[in-house]
């Protein structure tokens, strides 16, 4: 049996979030969904998880499960209703705007002409067009593989679904991976 405590951050260290990020190219090194939003280049994927923590811990939520030495073991992070992933300055400037000037210029076209163009409409087809506004829309969840199926995604996902239902809220997610759909 692992042992291991959930609890949601309200601030981190930089350190701590690289180690997050780490853990995200760990676990999706293989994934090309995840290797295609690096820009194809799975060497800007700890860059890409970064802007993404730093914003989600700035304006969103994150948890973290740690085992009994204090390491982190795996996460998620959340926006909650009415909030954007990157959706203001400061935001952007906690990492997205160093993630993308590494991108190639062909990299940079498809954020602009295929990615942020389309997967809005797409998530709206899905939940409607405040689905994803109106709901605590899930960004990562990663586990550490020696922790996996052992109840750690499960215990950080009842953090939020507890506090969602008492709200009458719903979750929502995508991923790029058909196993973490079960």
């Amino acid at each position: 049996m692992v042992h291991f405590t959930v609890k949601r951050v309200e601030s981190s260290t930089n350190e701590r979030l690289e180690v997050a990020a780490e853990l995200f190219t760990d676990l999706m090194k293989d994934n090309l969904g995840a290797i295609s939003l690096a820009g194809g280049e799975d060497s800007l994927m700890p860059l890409q998880a970064l802007a993404l923590l730093r914003a989600g811990v700035h304006s969103g939520e994150y948890y973290e499960a740690s085992n009994e030495q204090g390491e982190l073991v795996g996460y998620t992070l959340w926006m909650p209703p009415g909030q954007e992933m990157f959706s203001t300055e400061e935001q952007k400037q906690l990492g997205l705007y160093e993630f993308m000037a590494k991108l190639s210029d062909e990299a940079k076209e498809y954020y602009r002409t295929k990615y942020m163009a389309e997967f809005p409409g797409f998530v709206a087809s899905l939940l409607g067009p405040m689905g994803k506004l109106d709901s605590w829309w899930l960004h990562m969840a990663m586990i550490r593989r020696d922790y996996q199926r052992q109840g750690v995604f499960r215990a950080l996902l009842s953090l939020v679904r507890e506090k969602a239902a008492a709200a009458g809220q719903y979750l929502a997610t995508c991923t790029t991976n058909d196993d973490n759909a079960s």
